[in-house]
Formats: C-alpha cells, structure tokens, sequence
C-alpha cells in the first residue's frame, strides 16, 4: 500500500514540475520578427544559460554581449530545426539574423 502511494505522490510531483516547466516556457518565448523596413532593437537574457532558437528561414543567428562586444554564433539554422547556445545568465544580448527567430526560455527588454 505504501508503495502505491510513494508512487502516487512521485507521479503527481512530477506532473506539477512538468507544468511549472510549460508555463515558464510559454511566458519566457520570444519571437523576433524580420519585417521589411524592421530594425530588430530587442536585447535578450537567457533565464538558465541555454538559450533554444528556431527560425523560419535559413540563417546563421549572432548574439552579441552587449556590455564587451563578444560574439557567440550559430553557424546555421534552418526551417523546422532548433539548435541550442550557451550563453552566460544574467547577461544581455543582441540577436542578429535573418527571417522570424523564435527563442526560449529568455528575457527580453527593447531599446
């Protein structure tokens, strides 16, 4: 009987940590738009260091520190494929790239 219940508990503890995950997801996911005539003027900071990006169009993504200048690059995205960066938390950077990026889990602030 104990046994049913431990499990019980972990299944449910585990189900209210996957929601927590999504809601943190949902709220921290950003798209930045290419529009014609658009300046991207939109800074990021990841909330965990990794930060995921997918894009609509084939793109190399260029994030740059904005305090140092140092540029930490994906080399290539395409459609349909998200690809993974570290970056440093508590840090805010510049997205540069072609087409509409969407990137989680960050922060945004506009210039």
């Amino acid at each position: 009987m104990k046994t049913k219940r431990l499990m019980l508990c972990a299944i449910v503890a585990f189900l209210i940590v996957l929601l927590i995950c999504s809601i943190i997801q949902k709220k921290h996911t950003i798209t930045l738009s290419n529009g014609e005539g658009t300046i991207k003027a939109e800074q990021i900071q990841p909330l965990w260091g990794t930060v995921k990006v997918s894009g609509d169009s084939d793109t190399d993504v260029v994030f740059t520190d904005i305090e140092t200048g140092e540029q930490y690059i994906i080399g290539y995205i395409t459609h349909g494929v998200t690809e993974k960066i570290n970056l440093e938390k508590d840090k805010w950077y510049k997205v540069e790239g072609g087409g509409n990026l969407t990137l989680y889990p960050v922060s945004i602030r506009v210039e």
